[in-house]
């Protein structure tokens, strides 16, 4: 029953890009719709694309951790939605371009439209990287019996069905689809949550007992788990921070607004987002509670062994990867479970495919100009991309989704958040040396900062370049 849904979900929303992919005949269909999607439409393009695994099993699984302060990245999500609705949609609609660096070399020159092109296409292919790795470990966790190659090759083959095919198209038409299950699967959480009973007090019992080796106190317990900066006030509000301004930074969400028949069928979808995004995230949070309620780590179990301290009798899980998916197959009857995972399964798919369309339209615009047969590179560089991902997540070390999530952020914020805004509102006023500068020092300050662990989130210090960078230039 549970392979079953699995691939019924699947399989309809694999359907949805594909024939998505009849709409598209040239590299404007693919790449912005052709301008001709309505309301609905973009909604399904942006929700489905947000909504990728940082918002649901990156959530539960810093939940686990630190309670409510994973909240954050749903939330700032959902207000830098709100920001590009409210103030940059229409600038950008109405720029003539197709990127957001064709609109900084209008102003600054092609070297800065080069030298950012290169860094944010870097910084969105670590978020990219961070689903890649995602889902490769979901269908692992699903069937221990595949091996990694294997599953990195159904990666693939997902991804390519949702996006290559559809192009924003398909982004739209699958996002609604995926946007609604992901909807009903999150409430059928909720509901499992609280019909089972535990969430915060079970938890708060459990890590002020004792029984994992070190007894918090109450005060510790809300100042972790109740908090909103459970990581610091710099971390997490930073956090959120980095988030607004790396929607606002992301290219694939230009192309997203540029789809709209419209500039208010643009605007309604990015505040529709701003409302339907953030309540996904507090479904995460009391899923990654219920789970520290009821569950155990190896890691903790083998402390506890080293310690020579008993070990409570819970289920144990691998790593906090696996909440979300653990709850679901644990927890939810063995028919809908199918249909829950399946949707996990298309959410980290469809939150990949959506920022490999944006990286593509760098590629092919920015990075490198396609005269001819524009259509079949844009579609070569998402599989080359996929590619390259692939055999990274492979090698690369296991990481918090989340945190990979905020450094890309961070990184596409401090490269393009105040060129663009200069080039949108200070036209002939800022230095394009100045710009080039902050082009490039804001990102590797952020970078460095992030290898010297410095306790700010990294795009404070990048943005605090960037704003040095070009007030310097400012006349």
């Amino acid at each position: 029953m549970t392979e079953a849904g699995i691939l019924f979900v699947v399989v309809l929303v694999s359907c949805a890009g594909l024939l998505a992919g009849r709409k598209v005949h040239t590299t404007s269909d693919f790449l912005t719709g052709g301008g001709r999607a309505s309301t609905l439409l973009t909604t399904g393009a942006f929700v489905g694309t947000l909504l990728g695994s940082q918002c649901t099993l990156g959530t539960a699984q810093l939940a686990f951790t630190f309670g409510l302060s994973a909240w954050w990245f749903t939330l700032g999500t959902g207000l830098g939605c709100l920001f590009l609705g409210m103030f940059y949609a229409l600038r950008l609609r109405h720029s003539g371009h197709t990127t957001q660096f064709q609109i900084i070399a209008s102003e600054y020159g092609s070297l800065s439209e080069k030298a950012g092109a290169i860094l944010c296409t870097t910084g969105t292919f670590i978020s990219v990287l961070a689903q890649v790795t995602a889902c490769i470990g979901f269908i692992m966790a699903l069937y221990p019996s595949v091996n990694a190659l294997t599953a990195s090759a159904l990666t693939m083959i997902f991804m390519c069905l949702y996006i290559v095919m559809g192009g924003t198209w398909g982004a739209g038409m699958a996002g609604i689809v995926k946007a609604s299950l992901l909807y009903v699967s999150c409430m059928a959480c909720l509901v499992i949550v609280l019909v089972n009973g535990g969430g915060f007090p079970g938890a708060e019992d459990l890590l002020c007992s004792g029984q994992l080796g070190q007894a918090l106190t109450h005060e510790e317990f809300s100042a972790r788990y109740l908090s909103m900066s459970a990581r610091g006030v710099l971390k997490d509000y930073g956090s959120c921070v980095s988030l607004i301004l790396g929607i606002l930074s992301t290219q694939t969400y230009m192309q997203f607004i540029q789809s709209a028949r419209g500039d208010r069928e643009a605007r309604r979808s990015l505040f529709a987002a701003f409302v339907l995004v953030p309540p996904v995230g507090i479904a995460g949070v009391f899923v990654g509670l219920f789970m520290r309620e009821h569950y155990i780590l190896q890691a903790e179990v083998n402390a506890l062994l080293s310690a020579g301290l008993p070990v409570p009798n819970l289920p144990i899980i691998a790593n906090t990867i696996q909440v979300f998916p653990m709850f679901i197959v644990n927890h939810a009857a063995p028919a809908f479970a199918g249909i829950m995972l399946g949707t996990l399964l298309v959410t980290v798919i469809s939150g990949s495919s959506g920022l490999l369309l944006g990286i593509s339209a760098i590629l092919t615009e920015d990075i490198f100009p396609v005269r001819t047969h524009k259509l079949f590179f844009s579609r070569m560089m998402i599989i080359l991309t996929l590619i390259v991902a692939s055999v990274i997540a492979n090698v690369f070390p296991a990481q918090a989704i989340n945190d990979l999530g905020f450094l890309s952020m961070s990184l596409r914020a401090s490269v393009v958040f105040m060129p663009l805004t200069c080039a949108l509102w200070l036209k002939g006023r800022v230095n394009k040396r100045c710009v080039l500068a902050s082009i490039i020092l804001a990102p590797l300050c952020a970078i460095v900062s992030v290898v010297l662990r410095l306790p700010v989130e990294p795009l404070i210090v990048g943005m605090g370049v960037s704003v040095v960078c070009c007030l310097l230039g400012l006349s």
